[in-house]
């Protein structure tokens, strides 16, 4: 039996590494800024960014922060040529799904072009949500998940590059003429 591949695991006292799986929640953070969510759900994690982008004015900017490039290529930040709708961005995601869901080489941040809405899902397999947070909170409840006092990472952890995703990973980097920039401090490998 194969096991399935996956992004986000954690090692145990004797060292074996297992999938980990947050506790469907989510905490209301402070940042220096405005405050923000940090979302971790046990799963479906493409299905909950859609249903949190009902809340988000379009059109929408898309940016895969490529972490490892085990597939070729080279890491950087590679924003959409132009703006999408929300069919567009749904076909995107569902698209990838399982390269965006079970493979750690990458982030993907989806923003309301007009700057006001912000989704950050990353590769410790948590979203962070900038914007209407009292309608992403609603969003939230309504898909079983409760609100915690904070989201932590297992230490230590481990990051899951798959081969498995790895044809996905090429044909990602083909879907647009994207717009490449380098990697910035911020973007944690």
């Amino acid at each position: 039996m194969t096991a399935v591949p996956y992004k986000f695991g954690y090692l145990n006292a004797a060292g074996d590494e297992s999938p980990f799986h947050y506790e469907n929640c989510w905490a209301v953070e402070k940042t220096t800024g405005p405050s923000r969510l940090v979302i971790a759900p046990s799963g479906r994690y493409v299905e909950l960014l859609t249903r949190l982008t009902t809340v988000m004015p379009e059109p929408f900017g898309l940016l895969y922060v490529l972490l490892v490039p085990r597939a070729g290529g080279e890491n950087g930040r590679y924003q959409s040529p132009a703006p999408i709708n929300s069919a567009e961005l749904e076909e995107f995601l569902w698209q990838y799904q399982e390269l965006i869901e079970r493979d750690a080489r990458h982030h993907l941040w989806i923003m309301s072009v007009d700057n006001s809405c912000l989704l950050v899902y990353d590769n410790h397999d948590v979203i962070y949500a900038y914007g209407p947070l009292a309608e992403f909170e609603d969003i939230l409840r309504s898909n079983g998940l409760t609100q915690c006092e904070a989201v932590s990472f297992p230490a230590p952890h481990t990051h899951r590059y798959n081969v498995e995703f790895d044809q996905q990973a090429r044909d990602i980097m083909k879907h647009w003429e994207w717009i490449r920039f380098p990697l910035q401090e911020s973007d944690d490998r």
